[in-house]
């Protein structure tokens, strides 16, 4: 699975989780998640559910930190589902 699927995945997966947010401007940059959308604690952990569905992995809560931006995100889930 290339980077640019991975982020496809993961920007269809905040729409979900947050339908009424304009995802189409999340880019692979360094802006926080939370400076882009409106997004809660519970929001987050939604994502964080869908994305270990998604691509069968396990991701500790020590680990979210890893998953503030779009460039942080997959940089960690790159190597995870390779």
């Amino acid at each position: 699975m290339t980077r640019e699927e991975v982020k496809g995945n993961l920007i269809r997966i905040i729409g979900e989780v947050l339908p009424d947010e304009d995802v189409s401007e999340i880019k692979e940059d360094d802006v926080p998640f939370v400076n882009r959308v409106e997004m809660d604690s519970m929001d987050f952990l939604d994502i964080v559910l869908s994305l270990t569905k998604e691509y069968k992995i396990d991701i500790p809560d020590s680990d979210f930190t890893h998953l503030r931006t779009m460039k942080d995100t997959l940089d960690y889930l790159m190597p995870k589902i390779s």
